[in-house]
């Protein structure tokens, strides 16, 4: 029996467990954390990972045996003996707990460990790793009710283990939990016991497919975690790929707009008259000469070269105020169109406002839409 120690002077971590006589030989798996702990015997561990032999096919189970400490603000669950559930030998859809399991698991509870009470269970479940489904849940919270009843889940093929308490309808994975030591002569008994009924022997024809079954089941999940790898590369190759030439398309595409914004400038001014689309050589000679005339004045008049240049510029800033418009293609959105006309995907809105759409609007391929001038 755990002995509860009632000492106002007595301190422990956060004083959570004031009260409580914890073992002192103890070794922490995991970060236990909680107003709840669980301590599970070193006996009952090395009992339990027996049972789960990694050459088990099957589900395999145990009820755990124990008690549970309250203080004031506190609880520890000792775990400190464990027998085979036969029931769980079978696979778990054919699973149950009904009076006739009951009453065996409470006689054999009353001849191993007349002074504990049943704290919850254990469950051996080789490659299924330590998840709980909807059928262990309700296994569990229809069998052992209670915040302070635990399920222990040991996957051996993996080499994973882990604690399971209720909190609602649902089952809360615990953080850790403590092997302790001590002189635990019920369980060394018991296993004694159940060791000495069994007698040794070879294996049958059974177990030698069970090997069997187990050295496929490793090569497939070894190949599954390769291809998983090699998918996982690919994927990252793809993105990659796929990026450069999102990239490259939008230079492109920038590059073709620039060009196309400039020949139709060239057109414009042709058309004005300002200077044509092939010089001759009287236009390069008006151009390079330099004609100051003095008015009456006194001042100086600008070249007709300065003259020209200012007229380019007045009809380029013309130009920039015309209307653009821009005709929908398969697969364009306002964002792209955006990227496509301004080299940046931040001029969604001013699309839209310009052309009056609303948030439920879509565009569609033909469509021709106002290219609003922006700063």
């Amino acid at each position: 029996m755990i002995e509860i120690v009632y000492d106002q002077n007595e301190n422990t971590e956060d004083n959570i467990f004031a009260g409580i006589a914890l073992p002192k030989n103890i070794r922490q798996i995991g970060a236990p954390s909680g107003n709840i702990r669980i301590y599970i015997e070193d006996y009952v561990m090395t009992y339990l990972s027996q049972m789960a032999n990694p050459n088990s096919t099957f589900a395999r189970g145990a009820i755990l045996v124990g008690e549970g400490v309250k203080s004031e603000n506190g609880e520890v669950v000792f775990i400190s003996g464990a027998l085979p559930a036969q029931n769980l030998e079978l696979d778990l859809e054919e699973t149950t707990f009904d009076d006739a399991t009951w009453s065996c698991i409470y006689q054999e509870v009353k001849t191993y460990f007349p002074d504990l009470e049943v704290m919850g269970w254990f469950l051996s479940r080789m490659g299924f790793s330590t998840e709980v489904n909807d059928m262990i849940v309700k296994l569990h919270l229809d069998n052992f009710p209670g915040a302070d009843k635990v399920l222990y889940i040991m996957d051996a093929l993996e080499g994973e283990d882990a604690f399971y308490m209720a909190e609602g309808e649902y089952l809360r994975r615990q953080s850790g939990y403590y092997i302790y030591y001590a002189r635990n002569e019920a369980m060394q008994n018991f296993m004694i016991a159940s060791k000495g009924t069994v007698e040794p022997e070879e294996p049958d024809e059974v177990e030698q497919k069970d090997e069997t079954v187990m050295r496929n089941y490793r090569k497939i999940m070894e190949e599954r975690a390769h291809n998983a790898k090699i998918e996982r590369m690919n994927r990252r190759l793809y993105v990659v790929c796929s990026a450069l030439a999102i990239a490259v398309l939008a230079l492109g595409v920038a590059v073709f707009s620039n060009y196309q914004m400039l020949e139709l400038l060239e057109n414009r001014l042709a058309q004005k008259g300002i200077f044509a689309l092939e010089n001759t050589e009287q236009d390069k000679t008006t151009l390079n000469t330099e004609e100051w005339v003095e008015d009456v004045d006194g001042g100086v008049n600008r070249s007709s070269e300065e003259k020209n240049l200012d007229e380019v510029g007045q009809a380029r800033s013309a130009a920039a105020s015309l209307p653009r418009y821009y005709v929908v293609q398969e697969g364009d959105t306002l964002s792209s169109i955006s990227f496509k006309m301004y080299n940046s995907v931040g001029y969604v809105a001013e699309l839209m406002e310009a052309n009056g759409f609303g948030e439920s609007d879509q565009i569609h391929a033909g469509d021709r839409i106002l290219i609003p001038t922006v700063d």
